[in-house]
């Protein structure tokens, strides 16, 4: 006869200005799941961190459940399991409104990974011009089309109250490119999307976790 394990308890190593790491802070508060948080620098890694995940990303959250434990080392991955074991309330049941849900919040999650690469090419002492320039087009190019569409319903919101995981992921890839490339000077060009961020950038579910700008 196989033991009854445990309840499983997290850990989750983060770092306060990663986006990816934002969505999976913002989730686990949401679903209100208990976890040990791990302020930690990827530029200056600890011991701890690395053992825990050698690909020394963030987030990573390590899931212990009796003597038992695993790390997860990607925000998606980690949505997935939270959906998975949390009672399936990261997505929508919907198999159509989750896919478009999903497809929304990969083009959000493709801006925060041009914005992270993006800022990681200007720290570079020769940092190349043709890159940045490829970088910055896919994050306007992703914001035009955001911006084609409503973005009080589906796949960004469920209702006035309500955001999508889509609708999160927005807010966080948007204050995100506000710190790391303020020079794109987006306000002036997309309207619509910043009036959906300082519509919802104070919300509770949302403020606590705002990086800072310095």
């Amino acid at each position: 006869m196989l033991a009854q394990k445990s309840t499983p308890t997290f850990e989750l190593y983060f770092s306060v200005r990663s986006p990816f790491a934002r969505r999976v802070r913002i989730a686990l508060q949401r679903l209100l799941v208990p976890f040990e948080a791990h302020e930690i620098s990827v530029f200056e890694p600890s011991a701890e961190f690395l053992k825990a995940t050698p690909l020394g990303t963030v987030p990573a959250l390590v899931v212990r459940n009796g003597g038992d434990h695993f790390t997860l080392a990607d925000s998606a991955t980690i949505l997935e399991y939270l959906h998975d074991t949390q009672g399936g309330k990261v997505w929508p049941a919907d198999l159509e409104v989750r896919s478009r849900v999903r497809a929304a919040s990969t083009w959000a999650e493709g801006l925060m990974t041009n914005t992270v690469a993006l800022f990681l090419e200007t720290q570079r002492q020769a940092s190349s011009q043709e890159y940045k320039f490829e970088y910055e087009e896919n994050i306007r190019r992703t914001l035009r089309a955001i911006q084609g569409q409503p973005l009080n319903q589906l796949p960004w919101k469920i209702s006035d109250f309500q955001l999508t995981q889509a609708g999160y992921d927005l807010i966080i890839a948007l204050e995100y490119i506000e710190i790391r490339a303020p020079w794109m000077g987006l306000r002036e060009h997309y309207a619509d999307l910043y009036k959906f961020l300082e519509t919802h950038r104070k919300r509770q579910d949302l403020a606590p976790t705002a990086p800072p700008s310095t």
